[in-house]
């Protein structure tokens, strides 16, 4: 289960059964009603614009709290969301705080609606008495809620937007008792607090469960009020705590809270079952202004993956791996992303590099922990793996065209040919541990040809700099004027012999993922006379001159164009690996400059004004600090 807040502490989406679907929110409008005459009997909804708020994280926690005070009256609200470590309940424990000199009558009120699976049709809402919680449902999907500690004082359940909508009459404080409805369901539900006598507090639990049906939602609710709200928080609170144990011995004290976060977050957005992580919390599912965020990508994966296996948490580590053997393709290769139970996402073409980052992961993983266990359970997908690589060599040295990392450019990327070599190096090292010499032999001549390759075409001496790629594909119009200028270009059938497709031979821009040939591939020492000028032209070309940070590549407009903390934390670890960790830090402090006050780590930085822009948070941008912390700590390993 996934829950995403607002800054005033609204929760605006819930992921379940997996954090990446379904998306059942709707609305969930906490909300109190104070007997006192300058209220006028309304209540005063936590989410609208008539409270203050500050809001943080527990330390060292996932847990969000959220105070809410207001000019108007005294009654002070701290409410901690979080989810049960071993169980499918969202809980929202409330503390109700009289600062004021007079007793206070309160009554606490939820609104609330979901669109179960992003539908509102074929959905139900009914109210439990067998333990006064109201359930919505709509086939498989089950959320029940209820609240612990006082008495029912009403219940309403109606159509959304019509008049049978509870949500005036909850707004009213006066709730009708309708016990159920279909078709745009919604619901409210009222617990009388009593008297709050000035200088005192009082407690109130909210618990939010999901499952397959009825029995598991009340099985789940029962076994939620084997314990108070205060106890759970508690529990929730050891168990993260404890969770992060193993890191601290890395790092400082005082260094705690962004390292901590990242870790925190990369475990928030993983799914425990599996280990495969999604790229953000889906905030695009219409694919309007992208593909969509909410998937697992190989690719953002094994970086994600080899920060944890850094930090020591090698058994998510291993879990992955699992996982992406378990989804791989009968030829070898992987798919463009998946969801993190391991259905196919919808794609737009497989990737090479990612075929490359997960045996450079195997090999990373095996490197780091020497589990010979691991090695010989991943053996057939790293086989596998393998033989596609070197199959898939082209001519030139270079792996076959394909998507690059940044997925808008289709050719023989230089990213995607580091990817190839170093998938194929710690194939054939892994291969050799495993006394496979013959296999380990032929890898590792297929990891040279293609080093060969990179050097050969994909340098380019005008712009003293490796560049983006080799032979791309482009438009017809393109084609057209290159061949009308005296350019080099050449046209393909597709498979079925109907279509043409026209590429170049060259794409000379400056990108800031050739600084995966020095980390993590390795195809070129950090110190090479080649790596240090192309770091030079990232620098010169990509550097954002307005605020800071890196760009991906020249003339890079994808939402709007802002710098990314990706490239610029990319771009300090190969400081780190150079010798130049004065310049290291100074990337390093820049992209903290870019998260917001919870310390998640965004997409992009806005070109502009600074500060997170677009996604947020992003995993691979929290992998990539925990990569690059470590490297100025000194305890990266690194393969050469």
């Amino acid at each position: 289960m996934l829950a995403c807040h607002r800054e005033n502490g609204e929760i605006f989406k819930l992921f379940w059964p997996h954090i990446e679907y379904g998306q059942h929110l709707g609305h969930f409008w906490p909300g109190i009603r104070i007997a006192y005459p300058e209220w006028k009997g309304f209540t005063k909804w936590f989410h609208l614009n008539i409270w203050e708020n500050t809001q943080r994280y527990i330390d060292n926690t996932n847990i969000l709290e959220t105070t809410l005070t207001s000019n108007t009256h005294h009654i002070k609200v701290t409410q901690s969301d979080f989810v049960l470590p071993d169980n499918d309940i969202l809980v929202r424990h409330y503390q109700f705080k009289n600062e004021g000199k007079k007793s206070e009558q309160i009554t606490f009120f939820i609104y609330c609606s979901f669109t179960i699976e992003g539908s509102a049709i074929q959905d139900g809402a009914y109210i439990d008495f067998s333990n006064n919680s109201l359930v919505f449902f709509r086939r498989n999907v089950y959320l029940a809620l209820a609240g612990a500690g006082y008495p029912l004082a009403g219940y309403q359940c109606g159509r959304r937007g019509t008049g049978s909508d509870p949500f005036q009459d909850a707004s009213k404080g006066f709730l009708q008792g309708a016990g159920d409805n279909i078709l745009h369901s919604a619901g409210s539900l009222a617990w009388d607090l009593g008297e709050l006598d000035p200088g005192n507090s009082k407690a109130f639990t909210l618990y939010l469960a999901a499952g397959q049906n009825e029995d598991q939602v009340r099985s789940l609710l029962a076994a939620a009020g084997a314990k108070n709200g205060e106890q759970w928080l508690e529990k929730t609170k050891q168990f993260w705590q404890g969770w992060l144990e193993p890191s601290l011995n890395l790092i400082g004290e005082e260094e705690q809270s962004p390292f901590s976060r990242s870790l925190l977050t990369i475990r928030l957005l993983t799914n425990k079952e599996t280990g495969a992580s999604i790229a953000a919390p889906e905030l695009d599912p219409y694919y309007t202004a992208s593909g969509g965020y909410g998937y697992c990508w190989p690719r953002d994966s094994v970086f994600i993956t080899a920060a944890q296996d850094e930090a020591g948490y090698h058994d998510p580590a291993r879990q992955f791996y699992n996982f992406a053997a378990s989804v791989q393709d009968r030829d070898g290769s992987w798919h463009q992303r998946y969801f993190t139970d391991g259905a196919l996402a919808p794609f737009w073409g497989k990737q090479i590099d990612e075929v490359g980052s997960v045996l450079w992961g195997y090999g990373h993983h095996f490197h780091l922990t020497g589990d010979q266990g691991f090695a010989n359970s991943i053996w057939p997908s790293l086989e596998a793996g393998a033989d596609y690589l070197t199959a898939n060599i082209q001519e030139n040295g270079l792996p076959i065209a394909s998507f690059d990392p940044w997925e808008d450019l289709y050719g023989q990327a230089t990213y995607s040919a580091a990817a190839a070599f170093a998938g194929l190096k710690a194939a054939a090292d892994l291969a050799h541990s495993l006394g496979k010499k013959e296999k380990s032999n032929s890898w590792l001549a297929g990891s040279e040809q293609i080093k060969e390759g990179i050097l050969k075409h994909q340098w380019s001496d005008r712009r003293n700099s490796f560049i983006r790629g080799a032979k791309h594909r482009i438009h017809g119009d393109h084609y057209n004027h290159i061949l009308h200028t005296g350019g080099r270009a050449h046209i393909t059938k597709d498979p079925t012999g109907l279509y043409v497709t026209h590429w170049t031979d060259m794409d000379e821009r400056i990108d800031a993922a050739l600084l995966g040939l020095a980390y993590p591939f390795a195809v070129l020492e950090p110190t090479d006379r080649r790596m240090a000028a192309t770091v030079e032209a990232i620098e010169k070309n990509l550097w954002n001159h307005n605020v800071g940070g890196i760009h991906r590549y020249e003339g890079d407009n994808y939402r709007g164009g802002n710098p990314w903390l990706i490239t610029s934390l990319w771009l300090a670890i190969y400081y780190c690996l150079a010798g130049n960790r004065s310049r290291a830090g100074e990337l390093y402090q820049w992209t903290l400059e870019q998260a917001n006050q919870h310390l998640l780590f965004p997409e992009q930085a806005d070109k502009h004004h600074g500060g997170p822009a677009w996604v947020l948070p992003l995993t691979w941008s929290h992998a990539m600090y925990v990569l690059t912390h470590l490297a100025l700590k000194g305890k990266l390993s690194w393969q050469r």
